[in-house]
């Protein structure tokens, strides 16, 4: 059974009356920003992902679907989906508040894994034409869980808190995808090569999150300095 890991201390959010007043983030004009940058790669020879047999609407989902827990290049050993943050900033650079598009897509969601900042909102579509139900969790609460008819787009809601969102469809139930909810717009989610950037950030000393939704959580301590970039590149493993 795979394990829902979390970031230090969200676990306890859901316990407190107004959580997001703790996580309170101030918009500044950041002058002499640093950026970060790097290359999050695999430890050794990566898991093969599970083949889930389908049982449900075989005839437009197929008969099977591979998992999409590892994702790793073939070329470089690059690893997708892992969400790069920044702890501890409560002063930065201003960001508008996002739309997360969770998409039911050809019989999984889309994107896989995404990243957002509380205060964003998240907004349900389903494009396929057969039934689906998402059903989204925050530390095995429910948050919404929704049937979704063909062909079907549902009203945005706003995410108060951080954490970590686990989707599921109670229908197919091989559909899983992730939403990571971060208390400061600085994070970012490697792309196909492992590849992240996270720019202007406040000079300083900081400590950096990584997470995969199957490996442990991993930390790193950088420096960044004024108008300067700076390079973190990690190899993560199943240990």
């Amino acid at each position: 059974m795979r394990r829902l890991l979390l970031f230090p201390g969200i676990a306890i959010l859901l316990l407190l009356a107004n959580p997001v007043d703790l996580f309170s983030y101030e918009s500044v004009d950041v002058k002499d920003g640093g950026l970060l940058y790097g290359k999050i790669r695999f430890k050794g020879a990566p898991p093969k992902n599970e083949i889930h047999q389908t049982k449900l609407n075989q005839d437009y989902c197929g008969d099977s679907i591979e998992d999409e827990t590892y994702l790793v290049s073939p070329e470089n050993h690059g690893l997708q989906n892992v969400v790069v943050s920044i702890s501890g900033i409560t002063q930065g650079k201003k960001r508008a508040p996002s739309i997360l598009r969770i998409q039911n897509s050809h019989c999984r969601f889309a994107p896989h894994v995404q990243a957002g900042m509380a205060g964003d909102s998240y907004d349900i579509t389903n494009k396929d034409p057969i039934l689906h139900n998402t059903h989204l969790k925050m530390d095995d609460a429910t948050l919404i869980n929704v049937v979704l008819p063909p062909i079907r787009k549902e009203i945005k809601k706003i995410i108060p808190q951080p954490g970590i969102i686990h989707l599921q469809c109670d229908v197919h139930t091989f559909m899983e995808g992730w939403v990571v909810i971060i208390d400061n717009p600085y994070f970012a989610v490697t792309d196909q090569k492992g590849d992240f950037k996270i720019s202007d950030i406040p000079p300083g000393n900081y400590s950096i999150t990584l997470w995969h939704e199957g490996l442990p959580v991993k930390t790193e301590d950088v420096t960044i300095y004024p108008n300067k970039k700076t390079e973190l590149s990690v190899a993560l493993g199943l240990r």
